[in-house]
């Protein structure tokens, strides 16, 4: 069991799929330098750098392809430690996957009628998803100090979401697993009692360890009578806007322009079902 637990964020599982193809709509390569950083920066880019190299996430690089590297500001750090990598060039060629990402409304559907819940965190959850040697070279990042490709999935490729819940979907599939749904890098389990559940939990438990899928202990719950998703709270077969979430609206100025009446009408939508009259309200 303690193999099913990643380590830490580097620690993640490799899904026993066929590699992944990055697919392109040109074959001229996209290669630009590196952005310029602060000594700081450099230091936490080089720092990041060798725990992916150490974890055979990432590999040195001779492509001919070149994505610059940038941090992003990570919120429960309060610095700039988030690694990005700038595909948006690369993004632009990228051929479109139409996978469809599952429905809200069929997700809270199947929820609400359980009343025991669990929910399971991949641990870094694109990280477990190869991809094909042919393609690694397409994901080559540059930084001050050297080039790099991924070996496996990275965020902020247009592609990922897709590939990445497509693989999810089709394992629980392939399972005939009608007690668990996933949304991205998330896996609720639900059950109607407590004995189900943890017979439920079992087999995914199982799942994990023959696909090789890691999880993330610290964001995992389980075994709860009400559970957060996707914004809403869901208990004894009843599906409630997330409290939290009320108040950020509630808090919102009144808009003065077009802009600001849509930034608020995105804010409110998602809950449009729990306001009466919603489409006579919003008409102009």
């Amino acid at each position: 069991m303690e193999l099913l637990f990643s380590k830490d964020k580097y620690d993640a599982g490799a899904l026993r799929v066929e590699p992944q193809r990055i697919v392109l709509n040109s074959d001229l390569p996209v290669s630009l330098r590196p952005y310029r950083t602060s000594s700081v920066e450099e230091q936490e880019i080089k720092s990041q750098v060798e725990k992916l190299l150490q974890a055979g996430l990432i590999k040195e690089s001779n492509s001919p392809y070149s994505s610059p590297v940038t941090l992003a500001f990570k919120r429960d750090e309060g610095k700039k430690t988030r690694l990005c990598i700038d595909f948006r060039k690369l993004n632009a060629l990228c051929k479109s996957d139409s996978e469809p990402l599952p429905l809200m409304d069929s997700l809270l559907d199947k929820l609400s009628k359980a009343k025991i819940f669990s929910s399971l965190d991949l641990a870094s959850g694109y990280w477990h998803v190869p991809i094909h040697p042919k393609d690694t070279e397409k994901l080559a990042f540059c930084t001050n100090f050297g080039l790099y490709e991924w070996c496996r999935l990275p965020f902020g490729i247009k592609v990922a979401p897709a590939i990445f819940n497509r693989l999810i979907r089709r394992i629980l599939t392939k399972y005939k697993i009608d007690f668990a749904c996933n949304y991205f890098d998330d896996i609720i389990v639900y059950s109607s009692s407590e004995l189900e559940h943890w017979k439920h939990l079992k087999t995914i438990f199982e799942i994990c360890e023959k696909e090789n899928i890691k999880l993330k202990l610290s964001k995992c719950v389980f075994a709860q009578t009400k559970i957060s998703f996707l914004g809403y709270e869901i208990e004894q077969g009843k599906v409630f806007p997330n409290n939290a979430n009320i108040e950020t609206i509630k808090k919102l100025q009144p808009p003065t322009n077009v802009k600001e009446l849509q930034r608020f009408l995105g804010s409110v939508n998602v809950y449009n079902k729990f306001i009466p009259q919603y489409a006579k309200l919003r008409y102009p």
